[in-house]
């Protein structure tokens, strides 16, 4: 009742999964760990089998060894279809003869693609194409796989949920190891959702990158970076952009160009009056500069 695809890129030590379905929040039935791998179990799905994938790599395990456990413990197994793709060694799909048509797979050396009550064959076929002509980062490639098959006609019942998610070790909160990971529970087209919300993810994290290199920068090349993160917020003055807004008129502070980052505060303020009480409060307490204060928001110096 699922098309997903797991996969691996070992260059730039990165795994992940994508899946869509007719069902409510089919994210569930998935989990990928950074530099160990990732599981998909879909149709009559039995999420037990995630943390022992996880468990048998540990003890060193291929997929087809783990399968056969799974095959040996599981007698509802022939309803169920999996995809592993261990960061180690080669990916493995499984399909079980009592999936609802149409159902099947296709495997390479570092993703399986899966899927059971799809409109045909054609859904597989066309997410092997997208991720192998796709380039750029896996997180593009597994979009361009999951968007190929929902084109291709995907679930035969219908779109309800999606999910996308990469791990890389060290990235995102601590402890979580998440470059990106979307889920779409619940939406009429969950695959476009989740692909906008790609979008604005990538445009966050390159404005991230940006600041990164700014604080590594020499300060002869601060004025230059800055010019450029101030043109890529230009066109972006909502409130999801406010904090880097705020970061761009500090940075500007920092390296003594005082006008750009009155203009950067006053932005700022335009994009949500309501956090003027807030610089107010600041200015206060000496935690805003007070020839910002003084500027911005016409107190005395």
């Amino acid at each position: 009742m699922t098309f997903s695809i797991v996969a691996v890129d070992r260059k730039a030590r990165e795994v992940g999964l994508a899946i869509a379905s007719c069902c409510w929040d089919a994210g569930q039935v998935c989990m990928a760990k950074a530099e160990a791998g990732a599981i998909a179990s879909q149709a009559n799905g039995n999420v037990a089998f995630l943390p022992r994938f996880f468990d048998g790599l540990l003890e060193g395990a291929d997929p087809a060894t783990i399968l056969a456990g799974f095959r040996a413990s599981d007698p509802e197994i022939e309803s169920r279809q999996i995809g592993m793709a261990p960061f180690h060694g080669q990916a493995l799909a499984f399909t079980g003869t009592k999936c609802s048509p149409w159902a099947g797979q296709r495997v390479g050396d570092d993703y399986a693609i899966q899927g059971n009550t799809l409109v045909g064959p054609q859904v597989i076929r066309a997410m092997v194409e997208a991720f192998e002509q796709t380039e750029g980062p896996l997180y593009q490639r597994l979009y361009a796989a999951l968007a190929a098959g929902d084109d291709a006609g995907g679930d035969r019942r219908g779109r309800e949920s999606a999910r996308l998610a990469v791990k890389k070790a060290g990235w995102g909160h601590p402890g979580t190891d998440s470059l990106v990971d979307f889920s779409i529970p619940d939406h009429a087209d969950p695959v476009r959702e989740l692909g906008r919300i790609l979008g604005v993810g990538q445009t966050l994290v390159g404005i991230l990158r940006q600041f990164g290199s700014l604080s590594e920068a020499a300060d002869a090349d601060k004025p230059a970076l800055l010019t450029k993160l101030r043109q890529t917020l230009d066109d972006r003055r909502d409130c999801r952009y406010l904090d880097w807004w705020e970061a761009l008129g500090m940075a500007y502070h920092e390296i003594g160009d005082i006008d750009g980052a009155v203009d950067a505060f006053r932005i700022y303020l335009d994009i949500n009056p309501a956090l003027r009480p807030l610089l107010e409060a600041n200015a206060q307490r000496g935690a805003f500069p007070a020839d910002l204060a003084c500027r911005v928001l016409g107190e005395r110096p």
